[in-house]
């Protein structure tokens, strides 16, 4: 088990996250996720999310 660094950051006041992680294995990865109304979408997965109520989510590939 290596060390991994996360990070998250919103660009201003649109609903983009730039997603930043690192880990020793595998270098830099950087991806967006852009979310509206409790729909989320991922650059680099390409997943779609959908909040759900009481803490559930769905995810579609």
């Amino acid at each position: 088990m290596g060390l991994n660094y996360r990070g998250r950051r919103k660009l201003g006041p649109l609903p983009v996250w730039r997603n930043v992680s690192r880990s020793e294995g595998n270098g830099k990865t950087v991806s967006w996720t852009v979310k509206l109304f409790g729909v989320s979408w991922n650059s680099r997965t390409k997943k779609k999310t959908v909040d759900l109520p009481g803490g559930y989510s769905y995810t579609s590939e």
